[in-house]
């Protein structure tokens, strides 16, 4: 077994924002720290974790950006938590593009708040008060009324018998004001959308908003372009958040 690292005052400050996000880039890790360090120390220190294993990481071919996020010994350091935030490699690029579209909401404005999977499945009997735990829940207020939005990517496309029940609980379900699905291409969200009015008709069709973010792979979130359908109708991302 490894041996564990002595982490101190500055190993937190680098380490604790991985808690909520799971997974960061460097740059945005280093300006999410408490005080934001001069770049060269942070990666310094970056790599040291990295050696003894505190941390793993992970280059994206398309946009060359470096990723880290905790080891199982990482997170055994900084969390008691039932529900270890340590990330699957299988799941590693689905969980970068929900932390990535997520903080680019918040850093926009366009949400007040973020929950991802792993933070919801902390919480106390939240079988009972959410059910069905999506990507991330979107918390915003519009027009005086606070909505909370399930946030689901589908980088693949998952088996029908799946998806139509899936679509069956959040039917039922009225915590979540509204669902948002994202694709990175148009073919599988019409697949969906096709399957899901075939299985369970256009009624469900009023909870649940389809877009297409085929810029997703360069991680390049121009989400102004982003569009969608809802209620056989076309819409943009922005006007989900915004009247116009």
């Amino acid at each position: 077994m490894d041996k564990m690292m002595n982490l101190n005052s500055l190993h937190l400050n680098y380490l604790t924002p991985l808690l909520k996000w799971r997974v960061l880039d460097l740059e945005s890790l280093r300006k999410e720290c408490v005080r934001a360090p001069k770049y060269h120390n942070f990666y310094r220190i970056i790599r040291d974790l990295e050696k003894k294993k505190v941390l793993e990481g992970y280059r994206d071919p398309y946009s060359r950006k470096k990723f880290v996020y905790l080891s199982s010994i990482g997170e055994g350091q900084l969390s008691l938590k039932d529900n270890p935030t340590a990330l699957s490699k299988d799941t590693l690029i689905h969980d970068i593009k929900v932390s990535e579209i997520s903080r680019e909401l918040l850093d926009r404005g366009w949400i007040d708040e973020v929950e991802l999977e792993h933070q919801i499945h902390d919480k106390r009997n939240f079988k009972i008060n959410y059910k069905i735990i999506p990507d991330a829940i979107w918390y915003f207020e519009r027009k005086g009324f606070k909505y909370q939005v399930a946030f689901e990517l589908e980088l693949t496309r998952k088996n029908n018998q799946r998806l139509v029940e899936k679509m069956k609980q959040y039917e039922g379900n009225g915590f979540y004001h509204y669902v948002i699905y994202v694709f990175p291409n148009p073919n599988l969200m019409n697949k969906y959308i096709e399957v899901i009015k075939e299985k369970l008709g256009s009624e469900i069709m009023g909870k649940v908003m389809f877009f297409c973010h085929e810029d997703m792979s360069s991680s390049v979130y121009d989400l102004d372009r982003m569009k969608g359908h809802f209620r056989d109708k076309a819409l943009s991302l922005r006007e989900v958040f915004y009247s116009k």
